[in-house]
This record gives C-alpha cells, sequence and structure tokens, in this order.
C-alpha cells in the first residue's frame, strides 16, 4: 500500500468513528461510498433508477444505524455497508420477482456496457458482454451476489464472506461453484470472451 492510500484509509478510519455523532463526518463518508454502492447496486439490478432507489434504502438504513455501529475501520464499514446493500438488492428481488426481466430489460436497451462493468482494458474490448449478462442473469442471487463482489468489485474472500455472513472458505468454494456454472451457462461463441474475464480474478 503506498503512502497515499495508508494516508486515505487514515482518514476514512477517522471519519467511521466520527460519523457515529458527527453529521459532517457522515456526509463525507456518504459522499466516500455513494457511488461505489450505486454502482454495486447497479451491475446487480441493472436498472439506474432501481438502483438509485436501493441503494437510497441502504444509505438510509446506515443513517438510522450509524450511531450504534461498533467498527472503528474503513474496513469494517466497507464491509458492513456492502453486507447491508447485498441484502437490500436481494429483499428486492424477492419482492418483485423481477430479476430476469430486469436483466433482460437492462440488455435489449443496451444499459450494460464495459464501462458500467470493469475497468477497462483492451481485453474487455472483444467481449460479448451481452452473452456474459445472459448468464449471470441466470444465476441464483446468491451466486450474482459473489460473482459481483469478487468480479466486478475485486473483493478479497475473507470480506465476501463478512458481506454474505459465511466463512471465508465457504465464500472460495461458492464462488468456484458460481463460475463453473456461469461458464456452463455461456454459449459456445461467448466462452471464450467469458472466460477471460473470469481468468482475470
Amino acid at each position: 500500500m503506498s503512502n497515499s492510500d495508508r494516508k486515505q484509509c487514515s482518514v476514512i478510519d477517522a471519519l467511521v468513528v466520527s460519523a457515529r455523532s458527527d453529521r459532517q463526518a457522515f456526509g463525507r463518508l456518504y459522499e466516500a461510498y455513494y457511488e461505489r454502492i450505486l454502482r454495486y447496486c447497479l451491475r446487480r439490478l441493472c436498472q439506474r433508477s432501481v438502483a438509485e432507489d436501493v441503494c437510497g434504502e441502504v444509505f438510509l438504513y446506515v443513517a438510522r444505524n450509524m450511531r450504534s455501529f461498533r467498527g472503528t475501520t474503513e474496513q469494517d464499514f466497507r464491509r458492513w455497508v456492502y453486507r447491508i446493500a447485498t441484502t437490500e438488492v436481494n429483499a428486492y428481488l424477492r419482492r418483485t420477482i423481477r430479476r430476469k426481466e430486469l436483466w433482460d430489460d437492462a440488455l435489449q436497451k443496451n444499459l450494460l456496457s464495459t464501462r458500467e462493468s470493469v475497468n477497462h482494458d483492451e481485453s474487455h474490448e472483444s467481449m460479448d458482454w451481452s452473452s456474459v449478462y445472459q448468464a449471470i442473469s441466470q444465476l441464483s442471487t446468491k451466486e450474482q451476489a459473489v460473482i459481483t463482489l469478487r468480479l466486478f468489485e475485486e473483493m478479497p474472500y475473507d470480506e465476501i464472506a463478512q458481506v454474505l455472513s459465511i466463512r471465508s472458505g465457504a465464500a472460495r468454494v461458492a464462488y468456484s461453484r458460481a463460475i463453473k456454472k456461469l461458464r456452463g451457462l455461456l454459449s459456445a461463441d461467448s466462452a471464450e470472451a467469458g472466460d477471460r474475464t473470469i481468468r482475470r480474478v
């Protein structure tokens, strides 16, 4: 970790503690994490208006419960807020029973793109993202969560375990099984492109 990264973490660590009782500190913490959590919600829900609504619910919950949050570091807060976001996303999908419809609609309207998905590099130019997303849409909510957290958010297994309230080893197994299932779902034409994405992790 570079000196600048250490300083940034130290600043956010201080905000996490201060945000329990200081509205200004909470506002800065909100600004630091809103786009990250919105992006995560968008990757899970595919439609920006829906993702924004769910993201709003996430931070409403955070605001209501920040005073009782006992974490003291940026890593503690990150795990907590992603866990809340995962719970809210899954709850939305269960309530609406619209996971497949959301994915299909987003794909038809070309709402999902490389820019919305992963860090851009040359290897992503030739990927058939439509096929990859179609395959992901057929996974369970837990499988979608573990793939999104690991593949797109680049989260280590121990943090995924904290987010999903499972053991670290179970997170690794869940991801391995989800990736195996995803590879099996990818069409022959898009399998090579999808595998290039998957092998990055």
